[in-house]
């Protein structure tokens, strides 16, 4: 049987995610008038609304756009912020390292395109380190992956801000980075899939996707505004920028521990939640 669609929830999330994104996007160049503080005021109580209308359609024997019922489990909630907030810095670098390459020091678009492939490879790789740790070590790894990835971060920061701007130190770095953020979300996927209930795992997974959907687009909204703010010296502005999203990879380190505190349900043998792991990693 299909399902109906939840219009009210597409609806009141819609306005949620408009009073974020908008102001941050078209603040910083109307000079932060005073609709866009309102409009950001007023997005809180529109994040508590679409929850309160999620509950009252579930209350009812309908169909709500997110399960918050599920999504409320400490186990599972933490794991999906963990993911929108690291996932949402990638998205972040993906705007902010191609101002930086190209309109800070010159680059054409091909050279800022090709400088995240290390990334791109590294995060790859992850899935498959992560389905050949020992068992112990998978239930950690969420949180080992956001720490290098926000190491990541700070020496790139670090070497921007003193000068020591070198390609082939960016790349490893950035694939650094990118290993660091595989590792988190390959083990978070596997852990997700083993802790929900089997009658939500379609649930979860659009949440999950749509979660990072959404944090990568506050962040580019938040991150790319601060660099721009700054962008008058790209420098400075590339490293402040990196020091933001070290300081975000490390909130999501905390978030991970969270999610990783207790044990998987006794259904879920560590090796499924490392075959799902890469499953989804890769």
């Amino acid at each position: 049987m299909s399902r109906r669609l939840d219009l009210a929830g597409v609806a009141a999330l819609s306005v949620a995610l408009v009073l974020v994104v908008v102001p941050l996007v078209l603040g910083r160049g109307a000079g932060w008038p005073a609709w866009t503080w309102i409009c950001l005021g007023l997005a809180a109580p529109a994040v508590v609304g679409f929850l309160a209308i999620q509950r009252r359609v579930a209350a009812r024997g309908g169909e709500p756009l997110v399960a918050v019922g599920v999504l409320a489990r400490p186990a599972i909630s933490w794991a999906l912020v963990t993911m929108g907030i690291a996932t949402g810095t990638y998205y972040a670098v993906l705007f902010t390292i191609a101002q930086y390459l190209q309109q800070g020091l010159g680059y054409g678009p091909a050279v800022s395109g090709l400088a995240l492939v290390p990334w791109v490879a590294a995060f790859g790789l992850a899935g498959q380190l992560v389905r050949r740790l020992p068992a112990r070590s998978v239930r950690w790894a969420p949180v080992s992956g956001c720490l290098l990835l926000g190491a990541a971060y700070a020496a790139i920061a670090v070497a921007t801000l003193t000068g020591h701007r070198s390609e082939p130190l960016l790349a490893v770095l950035l694939g650094a980075g990118g290993l660091g953020l595989g590792i988190q979300f390959s083990a978070l996927m596997g852990r997700l899939t083993a802790i929900v209930p089997v009658d939500y795992a379609a649930d979860i997974s659009g949440v999950s996707t749509t979660l990072m959907q959404i944090g990568g687009a506050v962040s580019v909204a938040g991150f790319g505004t601060l660099y721009l703010a700054l962008s008058a010296h790209a420098t400075n502005a590339f490293g402040i920028t990196t020091i933001a999203l070290a300081v975000a990879a490390l909130t999501a380190s905390l978030s991970a521990y969270r999610a990783t505190r207790q044990v998987p349900a006794p259904h879920a043998s560590p090796t499924a939640v490392a075959s799902a792991a890469s499953a989804n990693g890769v």
